[in-house]
Order: structure tokens, then C-alpha cells, then sequence
């Protein structure tokens, strides 16, 4: 009996929690990048890195989830054409890349903010921050046509399956293009750890000598607590997303779990990543002080996103980079 993915209730269940989970992170990254364009006092260069990183979400959500992988899974594999979902896949597992390079740039900013604020708005000026962060994307853009040049003419083509609802690279031996891929982010997270945790000390110590009284010390600690953690699960999520692709994928060869692995926690990431942002955003105070503000905190709190900037200006020390 053919495959009807149009008929098939678990296609159209998949197509559907993409569609709202593709929505729900597009609108998520698109307030950040509004709040960047709208608020002058949001042009920091933390923020610009994260405005990139959630142009580069928006785009995989769009055009690789949204505009390609729902209409496959309800219509079937022969809605594009071949080379069409390659040229897709490559580009958006290339931006996937960029965003991780990203993710290392945003632990490289804290470090210099937190051990070296003298020099901070020298290496991490806004305009020098956004040399670097295009020179990321140019890169992989560089990559993404390197590869179409050398791989359409072997007819190299990974695609989407509507029937496994999640993508797969073309299994030829001239094809192996994603060997590596793990134990390079495993490299990076573990890199990306070191340095937060560097700078989480460094914090933790710049309180312990700060002249406020303890229950104020407590406060922020509390809150500088959180934020480290969500900044350690945001690095987290990428790492979990390729051991589900590239490990745990074959576990089960039920068409729910090729799902789950393959496009469901993939789309998570860039959609998550948006909310993560928002909740360090400036502007967007709502999920800030839902997140970070108790009942009994009448003093308003410096947003986590102008901290490192902040540091960088407090050459005295004696003033705290968030209260």
C-alpha cells in the first residue's frame, strides 16, 4: 500500500506542532531584532550578536522548517525538487554553524567584559563587533557555495523525507559531508563552558567584595545565578540537538521518534534560542521581571544584555554591573 502523508494523521500532527513551534520562534526572534533596530539604547554589542543570531534563527524557521519541511511532510517528497531541498539544507545547516560560532563569540564578550574591561570597547566596540560577526556569516555563506559547487555536480543531495518527517544526508561515500560534526561541538560546548564558568566566578567574586548589605548581595547573586544558567542551557541546546541527530536517531526506527530527533528538537533550538534572548533583553521587561524580579524587590535591576557593557565602564569598581 502506497505512503499518503496527506492522508497520514502523525504527518499532519508533525506539520502542525512545526507550524506553531516555527510561529511561536519567529515572533520570539523577531522582537529582538525590533527591539535592537527600535531602541538606540539596545545598540550594544552583546545585543548585535544576538540580532544576528535571531535574523539567522528567523531565516531556518522560515524558509528551511515553515516554507520547505511543513509543505514536504504534508504533500509528499516530490513537491521540490531534489536539488532545491539541498540547496536549502545547506544553507540552513551552515547558518546552524554560524549561530554556534556565534554562541562562542557571546562567551568571548562576557570574558573580556568581566577580566579586561579596560580594553573592552576596544575589541568589542559595536562597530568591531559587527566586522566580526559578518565575517562569521560571510564564511559560512563562502562555505555554503563551496559546497553546492562541489556536490550538485555529484548529485549530492540530502532532502527531507515526508514519510521519516526529518532530513538525511545522501548516503554515497563521496557524499560524507557531516563527519566530525559532534566531536567539533562537543570541542566548542566544552569551550563555550569554560569561559562562562570563568566569568560566573568572576562575577561571583566581584559581589563578594562589593559594599552592599547581604540580603542585596543575595538578591543578585540569586538573579546573576539564573542568568548563568540559562546562558549554560542556551550553549546546551545546540550539543543536545546533534547528539539526537547524530546519535540517538537510530535508537527506535519509529516514524514519531525520526520526528522527534530529527526536525522537532532541531526547530527547538532556534525557537528557544528567541525566547532565551528575551528574557535577557532590555526592553522586553515583561518575561524579565517574570523570570528574575521578586515580590519583595522594589528596586529596579539593570537588564542582564547591558552588563558586560556596563563592567567595561566601571573602571572604579565600585558600582555593580547589574543593581
Amino acid at each position: 500500500m502506497s505512503f499518503s502523508p496527506d492522508a497520514d494523521p502523525l504527518n499532519w500532527f508533525a506539520a502542525s506542532v512545526m507550524t506553531i513551534n516555527g510561529v511561536f520562534g519567529i515572533t520570539c526572534n523577531t522582537l529582538i531584532i525590533a527591539s535592537f533596530i527600535r531602541s538606540p539604547t539596545e545598540r550594544t554589542s552583546f545585543n548585535l550578536i544576538c540580532s544576528y543570531r535571531a535574523v539567522g534563527n528567523c531565516i531556518i524557521l522560515l524558509w528551511g522548517f515553515l516554507g520547505t519541511f511543513v509543505p514536504i511532510t504534508l504533500f509528499g517528497d516530490t513537491l521540490f525538487p531534489p536539488i532545491y531541498q539541498f540547496i536549502v539544507l545547506t544553507c540552513v545547516n551552515s547558518l546552524y554553524a554560524g549561530l554556534q560560532y556565534c554562541g562562542f563569540l557571546i562567551a568571548i564578550n562576557r570574558f573580556c567584559a568581566m577580566y579586561i574591561p579596560m580594553f573592552y570597547s576596544t575589541l568589542f566596540g559595536v562597530k568591531i563587533t559587527f566586522i566580526l560577526t559578518t565575517l562569521i556569516f560571510v564564511y559560512r555563506i563562502v562555505k555554503i557555495i563551496m559546497e553546492l559547487i562541489h556536490y550538485i555536480p555529484l548529485q549530492c543531495f540530502s532532502s527531507f523525507s515526508s514519510y521519516d518527517i526529518s532530513w538525511a544526508p545522501a548516503m554515497d561515500e563521496r557524499c560524507r559531508k557531516y563527519g566530525g560534526v559532534v566531536d567539533e561541538s562537543l570541542l566548542i560546548l566544552g569551550t563555550l563552558v569554560a569561559i562562562n564558568c570563568a566569568t560566573f566566578v568572576k562575577i561571583y567574586l566581584f559581589y563578594k567584595a562589593t559594599e552592599l548589605d547581604s540580603r542585596e548581595v543575595k538578591e543578585k547573586m540569586k538573579k546573576n545565578r539564573i542568568l548563568f544558567i540559562q546562558t549554560i542551557i542556551q550553549d546546551l541546546t545546540y550539543i543536545i540537538d546533534l547528539i539526537f541527530t547524530f546519535q540517538l536517531s537510530g535508537l527506535i526506527s519509529a516514524r514519531y521518534w525520526t520526528f522527534i530527533s530529527g526536525s522537532f528538537i532541531w526547530q527547538c533550538v532556534h525557537s528557544f534560542d528567541g525566547l532565551i534572548m528575551i528574557m535577557f533583553n532590555e526592553k522586553l521587561t515583561l518575561f524579565k521581571r517574570s523570570f528574575f524580579s521578586s515580590s519583595s524587590d522594589v528596586q529596579s535591576v539593570a537588564p542582564a544584555t547591558k552588563l558586560f557593557d556596563t563592567v567595561a565602564t566601571n573602571r572604579n569598581y565600585n558600582v555593580s554591573p547589574i543593581g
